[in-house]
């Protein structure tokens, strides 16, 4: 069985054909004329002219200017057709500038600690300044309180200082009458003076002994010796033993220090002498009469041999308490007398008598100066005299 087609679907169909055919032409048409090239009056196709070889022109590249606005560049060719322009970089396109360096904290140093030198302080008023540490070495300057000194050095025993500058000379000061600081590190001084002679001094003259009374008969040449007493009991301490009901009693007791003794007590002329007296009941001096040291018992002297009833004891390291052992009746009674010595004496009985406070070698001018034993490089006596009472 056949259909029959539609008429107007057959037309639809033929329209479509028809336009498929002409975009073909079209396309056809097309590529034909792109691939023909340009023709020449005779039709041949002539071949191009090489174009000429360029050499390259180097283009100016400007320094940046950041302050001022930028302007092309041209650069000219040899050729007409051939000009660069170039244009200077936009602030863009300028190479940024480094940034400013950072600038660290450093850490201050501290100050290195300086080393504070040795000073000494004078403080006692009109002190001397010596050649070299000791009272043999002569004068060479003075000193007031509150005067200031560098310290350079010290003697070996460290109770003498050497100072700088008394009248432009380097000079020793005794260590009693300043003060000083930062002296931890001073050392001995290498240039210490050599002592200067020694002179001998001559012998101090005794006075005479006073005149003795008529009445006191002088003892027989040839009298015996009297007995020997019993030994006293050692006595502790420096102070002395002052019993009230003793035969014989220390009727006078003096330290002859400053300007009392022979002149001074600084120097080798002072005398070191314990000047003993012994009276009886009437104050006349009794000789023969046998005195002892209460320290050890190792003094026996006889008074008279100095003048009636005199004795000179010499002084030296032992210190002596005296006391009455015997006279020409046998043994007696006696108080005892306080330490008697240079190094060691009974600090009540020196104190204000060995220099005044301003002396530079004053010794216990009050008991808070230079009053420590044992006392060297001084020299002082004392007087007693012991008296029979009963």
């Amino acid at each position: 069985m056949k259909f029959k087609s539609n008429p107007t679907e057959m037309t639809i169909i033929k329209q479509r054909k028809d336009f498929f055919l002409q975009i073909g032409a079209t396309l056809l048409v097309l590529l034909l004329i792109a691939g023909c090239g340009p023709e020449t009056g005779n039709n041949v196709s002539e071949p191009l002219a090489a174009e000429p070889t360029r050499t390259p022109v180097p283009t100016f590249t400007p320094t940046p200017q950041p302050a001022q606005d930028t302007q092309p560049v041209v650069s000219v060719a040899d050729s007409a057709d051939s000009v660069v322009v170039a244009a200077t970089a936009t602030p863009e396109q300028q190479e940024e500038p480094s940034p400013p360096p950072v600038e660290v904290p450093t850490e201050t140093p501290l100050p290195e600690p300086t080393e504070v030198a040795p000073l000494l302080t004078v403080a006692q008023d009109a002190v001397n300044v010596r050649g070299g540490p000791g009272t043999d070495y002569p004068v060479i300057g003075a000193a007031s309180a509150g005067a200031s000194f560098a310290v350079t050095g010290r003697n070996e025993a460290g109770d003498w200082w050497q100072i700088c500058c008394v009248n432009e000379q380097s000079g020793w000061l005794f260590s009693s009458l300043a003060a000083v600081e930062n002296v931890e590190n001073v050392g001995i001084a290498v240039n210490i003076p050599s002592l200067p002679p020694t002179v001998t001094p001559t012998p101090p003259t005794v006075a005479a002994p006073a005149a003795v009374s008529a009445e006191v008969e002088a003892p027989a040449e040839n009298s015996p010796p009297p007995a020997d007493p019993a030994p006293i009991q050692n006595v502790p301490g420096t102070a002395g033993n002052f019993d009230p009901s003793a035969q014989y009693r220390i009727v006078h007791y003096r330290v002859l220090g400053f300007d009392d003794n022979n002149g001074g007590i600084f120097n080798k002329g002072g005398q070191q002498f314990i000047f003993l007296t012994v009276l009886d009941e009437n104050g006349n001096g009794i000789d023969g009469v046998t005195v002892k040291d209460a320290v050890g018992d190792k003094l026996n002297v006889v008074t008279g041999s100095k003048g009636p009833g005199k004795a000179e004891i010499k002084m030296d390291w032992d210190p002596y308490k005296l006391y009455v052992a015997a006279d020409p009746s046998g043994p007696v009674t006696s108080q005892i007398s306080n330490q008697m010595n240079n190094p060691f004496p009974h600090l009540p009985d020196v104190i204000g008598l060995l220099g005044p406070i301003d002396n530079e070698y004053a010794v216990c001018p009050t008991p808070e100066i230079n009053c420590t034993p044992p006392f060297f490089t001084i020299h002082f006596s004392y007087e007693i005299t012991f008296r029979r009472v009963n």
